[in-house]
């Protein structure tokens, strides 16, 4: 498939509205969430290993939630941005940055599908771009764009065969099918392919378990279905009835089980 074809064929309706309100609504859960460790982390340890970081370097976190891995980043670096289309996230960010006398990490609230790139400065910016388990980058446009902020570098980590043991089911209730996270794969290997790159893949497989108050749980899965299709009103019982049957003490929880993918492509400007 050529790029043109690609293009046309690749688009995504993000709904970043009910985007936005879902991650604020799982920004609390990320309050005390220990920072990841930069010599243990896989995902920095290799982005480590790919661009030794030094003061001169700039790093851009792609749908960067509540700023982790920018904050983990930035005493390595000159300068480490993140940019969120959830105000709730970038909220505690720019709070635990504060915290930790952090000053050379900026947040913003952003959504990456309509960003103008140019208009922010970042074209070739950066010399390290990066988006970890995001929606951020979700087509050819999001895709084209966290490539051409990159000067040196970009990582994507996508989660690929994930189940997830209440949502799929919530999900299956009013006729929504896992989504195909694999083609999305299959596409950005295109893109890169296309656009004379050599990328490599790194593949991670993970079983988490999380626990979420039971009407927090009725309002994810409302609104990841909400994401792939318009519900009537009886869907939406549907849905809040099936997951409020699985409250134990106020409490549903939930075990995911993916693969998680990491592209991994170098550039030469």
């Amino acid at each position: 498939m050529t790029l043109e074809q690609l293009k046309q064929s690749w688009v995504s309706n993000s709904k970043p509205e009910v985007q936005a309100r879902l991650w604020d609504r799982a920004s609390a859960d990320y309050k005390n969430k220990p920072l990841p460790d930069p010599e243990k982390d896989p995902f920095l340890k290799r982005l480590r290993e790919e661009v030794p970081l030094h003061e001169g370097i700039r790093t851009l976190d792609v749908g960067c939630g509540a700023g982790g891995y920018s904050l983990a980043l930035a005493p390595f670096v000159t300068e480490a941005v993140g940019v969120d289309i959830s105000g709730g996230m970038i909220e505690i960010a720019r709070a635990r940055g504060k915290e930790l006398g952090i000053a050379n990490a900026a947040f913003s609230v952003l959504n990456w599908s309509e960003a103008d790139i140019d208009a922010l400065g970042f074209r070739n910016r950066f010399q390290v771009v990066f988006a970890h388990m995001t929606p951020a980058v979700c087509d050819y446009a999001t895709l084209e764009k966290m490539d051409a902020c990159a000067a040196r570098l970009c990582m994507l980590q996508k989660p690929t065969r994930r189940r997830d043991s209440v949502l799929d089911r919530a999900l299956e209730l009013v006729g929504i099918l896992p989504e195909a996270a694999d083609q999305a794969m299959v596409r950005t290997y295109n893109y890169l392919w296309e656009k004379g790159y050599e990328p490599h893949f790194v593949y991670d497989r993970e079983t988490w378990h999380t626990e979420r108050a039971t009407e927090d749980m009725v309002g994810w899965c409302t609104d990841r279905a909400k994401l792939r299709k318009e519900l009537t009103p009886a869907e939406e019982a549907e849905i809040a009835c099936f997951v409020r049957s699985l409250s134990e003490n106020g409490i549903v929880s939930e075990c995911t089980t993916t693969t998680r993918v990491t592209t991994i492509w170098k550039k030469e400007i």
